[in-house]
């Protein structure tokens, strides 16, 4: 009977490290986490592939805000001409020394389906924001990488406010 029970002990003392090593493992791979393309990202690097967090969880923002983002960039925007409403969200890594990589965008329509818009708007959308050189994150955190998400609202085929 005791090498019964020390047989269940071992059994789930070992099935246990598994979950816990599983889990995270999970943990540090998310919807929506941006993997690496060395032809689209360049030379970016970031701090720490397995820990890079949503903006919200270390409070990544750029020095003034959102406000601040649309006083920089969006005079630069104001001549892009686009064919329909909508929204181009892009996603993007700020690295924990305050650098920007691994852009990607998606376009919508006002009905949220996707949409196709012109490459050379995006690459001028893109070298905006890479124009952007003030990001923070809470200096205890200065070892992490976050997520950031900025929103381009297009009407009446100009982007009309950036969020």
């Amino acid at each position: 009977m005791k090498n019964k029970t020390n047989l269940f002990l071992f059994t789930s003392l070992v099935v246990s490290f598994m979950l816990t090593g599983w889990l995270f493992y999970l943990s540090g791979k998310r919807v929506g986490d941006l993997s690496v393309n060395e032809q689209q990202d360049g030379d970016f690097q970031v701090c720490n592939e397995d820990r890079i967090f949503q903006y919200y969880n270390l409070d990544t923002d750029y020095n003034g805000g959102k406000k601040a983002i649309k006083q920089e960039i969006l005079s630069r925007l104001e001549s892009l001409d686009f064919n329909n409403p909508g929204l181009i969200t892009a996603r993007f890594i700020v690295n924990c020394n305050g650098d920007t990589g691994r852009f990607r965008y998606k376009s919508t329509d006002l009905d949220l389906k996707e949409i196709k818009v012109n490459s050379e708007n995006i690459k001028k959308i893109k070298s905006a924001v890479l124009l952007l050189q003030h990001w923070n994150s809470p200096e205890e955190n200065r070892v992490f990488d976050s997520y950031y998400v900025l929103n381009f609202k297009i009407r009446n085929n100009k982007i009309l406010d950036i969020f």
